[in-house]
């Protein structure tokens, strides 16, 4: 039996690449845009290329270390895109709660004391 039969090609590795590639592209559109995403396709696509390229034959592989190389690149800006979001998210917690804190200490208007006076 020929067991390079079921060894990835070149194409099947680039298809793959370029799968991973526009998953985390679409991902980083959907931060800008202020959605949330599911990494799993992501982590599913960027795993299927690492097998390929590590099940593949070095001399089809080989080709393939810059385009990994790219792919770690855009996976850090993704990173670092995800940080950002969540960093933002947590100052604008934070001037909410200091916000209520600062509110829950301040004397009400001076209209809404008198309302409270006649009652």
């Amino acid at each position: 039996m020929n067991d390079t039969v079921n060894l990835p090609t070149e194409q099947a590795i680039r298809l793959e690449l370029e799968k991973a590639a526009s998953l985390i592209t679409g991902a980083r559109r959907l931060l800008t845009e202020g959605r949330s995403i599911d990494l799993s396709a992501v982590e599913e696509r960027v795993r299927a290329v690492t097998q390929a390229i590590a099940a593949a034959p070095p001399e089809t592989a080989s080709p393939f270390k810059e385009h990994l190389t790219v792919l770690v690149e855009i996976l850090d800006t993704l990173q670092a895109d995800l940080e950002g979001q969540h960093q933002a998210l947590s100052n604008g917690m934070k001037t909410i709660k200091h916000r209520e804190a600062a509110g829950a200490y301040t004397p009400p208007p001076a209209d809404e004391a008198e309302e409270d006076e006649d009652v």
